[in-house]
């Protein structure tokens, strides 16, 4: 029954690892949409020579920050239970009995909750931040 529950957590871990990877190509997803309609949006701006315009920049940039703040939730909760699994089978290398309140699987829950806290992480806001300065800049000096 040991190796059923090692193995059922083996893949699980490797399965949270794999759902991890592709939050973080979202991630960098996200943000190349975010600069592609950013720019075109700033050069439609100009283009046209209405400064309003630079405020659907603003509504972009907003947009795409709240996508990646959930998109680094998701994350998070999967990391936060890649790394209870990781415990876990730490414990089982050392030759400590499996917690019997423990079940595998057990992915975690889409729960939006820390979004807010997520979105001002340094490392998810810098760019974002730096597009929403360069478009009031460019508004109010228009």
């Amino acid at each position: 029954m040991e190796d059923k529950k090692f193995d059922i957590l083996k893949t699980e871990f490797l399965l949270t690892q794999q759902q991890m990877d592709k939050y973080d190509q979202l991630s960098m997803t996200i943000k190349a949409w975010a600069v592609t309609l950013w720019v075109a949006a700033s050069g439609w701006a100009f283009q046209s020579e209405k400064k309003e315009m630079f405020l659907l920049s603003v509504v972009l940039v907003c947009a795409f920050w709240f996508f990646d703040g959930i998109n680094k939730t998701f994350r998070t909760n999967y990391k936060n239970r890649r790394d209870k699994i990781a415990t876990l089978l730490q414990k089982e290398f050392r030759g400590e009995a499996f917690p019997a309140e423990e079940s595998a699987p057990k992915l975690p829950p889409y729960s939006l909750k820390g979004t807010l806290s997520n979105s001002f992480l340094l490392h998810i806001a810098l760019p974002y931040v730096i597009f929403l300065f360069l478009s009031l800049l460019f508004f109010f000096l228009k």
